[in-house]
């Protein structure tokens, strides 16, 4: 019982900052996840790979509610949605097979050294917003199928790429949020599929391919409650407060998950 709370909290959490900033819903969820799922029948050398794997479902469902939330503000820039989609999509499947011949201590890795990059990155930016700079199509779906391969990679849908590159070319906090949840939608419902039509044996719990489907309700339904409230608060609050107070977050979990 404990641990189902535990996830419903980090569902709570991380719904929350999917709707304020963007990201934040994988990086809550895949440590959490690590350190619980050997506690709900996954075997600890798979716990990273279930984690990863249920994260994609995850963030599909908290981004569902995030993305109908910011389209009745008005926040979403949809001709930008429509130029990056289809090569996200191209980017995750790539990411997708890779993460299947990858060792699942490496994956744990590689998470931990994405919460760095990002975490640091978030910290020593600057303002968000300004000018908008051009930027051409072609530059646009170059980004979107390398930041689907790098989401697909950490369980995520690429936020945590989108956001950053989206906001330094000049576009406003909530608008680059907003954004980039919606073209990550399409993406983790992709990897999702993915990640459910893959079997996975040797786990003493409910599984739907290699989703743990405790997991993925436990969290899941939390973020459903808290990322509506997230988008709202993403139009009233200062976007660089929150990217900076985010990014000590990422940082801690970096730390812990390395330490384990």
């Amino acid at each position: 019982m404990t641990t189902l709370l535990l996830l419903f909290a980090a569902g709570l959490i991380g719904g929350l900052l999917l709707g304020m900033i963007g990201v934040g819903m994988a990086l809550i969820a895949v440590p959490v996840l690590t350190f619980a799922l050997p506690h709900l029948g996954v075997p600890p050398d798979l716990a990273p790979t279930v984690a990863l794997a249920t994260s994609m479902g995850i963030v599909t469902i908290g981004s569902v509610s995030t993305v109908v939330a910011h389209n009745r503000l008005g926040n979403i820039d949809w001709p930008a949605f429509r130029a990056i989609v289809p090569f996200s999509l191209l980017g995750v499947l790539a990411g997708s097979l890779l993460v299947t011949r990858l060792p699942a201590s490496t994956l744990k890795l590689i998470f931990a050294a994405f919460l760095l990059f990002v975490g640091v990155k978030m910290l020593i930016s600057g303002r968000t917003g300004g000018a908008v700079r051009p930027v051409s199509v072609a530059i646009y779906r170059a980004a979107g199928a390398a930041i689907g391969f790098a989401g697909a990679l950490i369980g995520a849908g690429g936020g945590v790429f989108m956001v950053p590159f989206l906001s330094g070319r000049g576009w406003k906090m909530v608008r680059a949020v907003a954004t980039s949840a919606a073209i990550g939608l399409p993406v983790t419902i992709f990897g999702a599929v993915f990640h459910a039509l893959r079997p996975l044996t040797g786990v003493a719990a409910p599984m739907l391919g290699s989703i743990h489907l405790q997991a993925l309700i436990g969290i899941g339904f939390g973020s459903v409650l808290a990322a509506p409230f997230g988008a709202r608060l993403a139009s009233r609050l200062p976007g660089d407060v929150l990217k900076k107070g985010f990014a000590l977050i990422l940082l801690v979990l970096a730390v812990e998950l390395i330490r384990h």
